[in-house]
């Protein structure tokens, strides 16, 4: 194969060879490997790695990106050619290509290599190498970065689990997090069947909890319930709204009620799942200062601890019924696809990453890859129950986290972006009660309940955990 230009990667990693192949092998595995940072969407997708194709929408350009899975030899390889897209056209002047090997080596019996090797040649040269070759080292050397991390704890944390796989149900999951949880569950070898408004597909179940309807999940295995009203929808993913009364109402209505359907239906099967994992929030706690905050802590007077509050005791159906429950007090979740990180970030990019009110608020946060570990990790770890604080055990004062945001993305030019600070008064007045749960209260979470259960985070430090999602991480940091 004859390309003027070449990327490798390597990674090394304490499995099988036999399941460092099945987890690429997996359905979900092109989903858990594309970088949050440069996002693209599957359009369409015909078989697998086997001679499949799939074809990507990618973002900020109107291209279809059109791979060919070829050459597929198990437990050791399988390529992926691009029939078309950015480096390839029928254009006759065009004249790039793009070839990616995944090579797979057994390293003993319980460690294997990885390696990825990628030939191309850029369009319409030499102006296609002229404006494109850094851009195009710089980002393979990001995703890469992204990818090696990604497989690498996947595997890690998939491992600890020796069962049969587990078949479950997930509600909730075209959300932020449930969009990373199935493809998660699926390249560990689980089945997963989604929970659905309106007419269920293939592989999903229908139910319509507004007016108490769900579909027989008897035989699950485990059910993840992550479904209820986004506290904030922004407009186009970058301006939030103030609640209205009606969005309110659906904030509660659709907590309280979906868990008090599911915890219900589960609690009347003869053969109930073993454990009921629910999303839950630590806006139970409400803004409690400088106090550190573990699960047994009293909820806060404010109208988010009281959804919180009731929306927890909407599962206890399920609880008496024998079935073990865990509640996730989920921290803000960082995805640059969503939540603070989107909201506050979209800003930052623009150099305006300031403190608000003040900025000596706690926040405690959790990393999208953590959340989703976390829930893997209460389905399988059977001495966990009841509420558990899922929050990376480093919480930060707001100030920190927009500094820290600010020098991911501008480097020693990031202090320039935090001049001038935002009253807490203006966003309390644009935003009402949402600016209140998203940026002036001050909740300082204990991890311990989670951690002493054996949970290995993978992000503790909140720099590491921008610089993996918004694919910033220091040249030096790249191998």
């Amino acid at each position: 194969m004859i390309a003027k230009n070449i990327f490798e990667s390597s990674l090394e990693v304490p499995v099988p060879v036999e399941r460092l192949f099945s987890w690429h092998e997996n359905p979900g595995a092109f989903e858990r490997l594309t970088p949050p940072f440069d996002p693209v969407k599957i359009k369409k997708r015909r078989g697998g790695i086997d001679g499949g194709e799939v074809h990507i929408k990618l973002p900020y350009v109107p291209l279809i990106w059109v791979a060919k899975h070829h050459s597929y030899k198990k437990n050791v390889q399988f390529m992926e050619e691009q029939n078309s897209g950015p480096f390839v056209s029928p254009l006759p002047f065009w004249n790039g290509s793009w070839h990616h090997q995944h090579l797979f080596e057994a390293n003993g019996k319980n460690s294997s290599i990885l390696k990825d090797k990628i030939y191309y040649d850029f369009p319409m040269n030499p102006f296609g190498s002229l404006f494109g070759s850094r851009y195009t080292k710089k980002r393979l050397k990001q995703m890469f970065a992204y990818r090696r991390n990604v497989t690498e704890n996947d595997l890690h944390s998939q491992s600890k689990y020796k069962g049969k796989s587990l078949d479950i149900a997930v509600t909730g999951s075209s959300g932020i997090i449930g969009s990373g949880l199935v493809p998660y569950l699926t390249t560990a070898g689980h089945s997963v069947e989604k929970v659905v408004r309106g007419r269920p597909q293939k592989g999903e179940i229908g139910w319509d909890p507004k007016n108490g309807i769900i579909s027989n999940l008897s035989g699950k295995d485990a059910v993840v319930h992550l479904a209820g009203e986004p506290i904030s929808k922004p407009i186009a993913g970058r301006v939030p709204l103030p609640w209205t009364a009606w969005k309110r109402n659906e904030i509660l209505e659709s907590r309280v009620n979906g868990t008090k359907l599911v915890a219900e239906h589960l609690a009347s099967l003869n053969r109930p799942p073993k454990v009921l994992v629910c999303a839950s929030a630590i806006g139970y706690y409400g803004n409690s200062g400088e106090s550190l905050l573990t699960e047994s802590s009293k909820n806060g007077n404010d109208y988010f601890s009281h959804v919180v509050k009731k929306w927890e005791a909407a599962a206890q159906p399920a609880i008496d019924a024998g079935i073990r429950v865990v509640f996730l007090r989920i921290a803000p979740v960082m995805s640059p696809l969503g939540g603070a990180l989107q909201v506050l970030g979209n800003a930052a990019k623009l150099g305006s990453s300031p403190p608000v009110a003040g900025g000596n608020q706690w926040w405690s946060w959790i990393s999208i890859d953590d959340i989703i570990d976390v829930i893997y990790h209460s389905i399988i770890t059977d001495s966990l129950s009841g509420p558990v604080n899922a929050a990376s055990p480093k919480p930060v004062r707001q100030k920190e986290w927009a500094s820290t945001l600010a020098n991911v993305l501008w480097g020693k030019f990031g202090f320039l972006s935090g001049l001038i600070p935002v009253p807490g008064i203006a966003l309390k007045t644009f935003l009402g009660e949402f600016g209140d749960v998203l940026a002036l209260s001050s909740i300082k979470v204990n991890s311990s309940k989670l951690i002493d259960s054996g949970y290995e985070f993978r992000f503790e430090n909140l720099e590491d955990c921008f610089r993996h999602l918004l694919g910033r991480r220091k040249q030096e940091d790249i191998l």
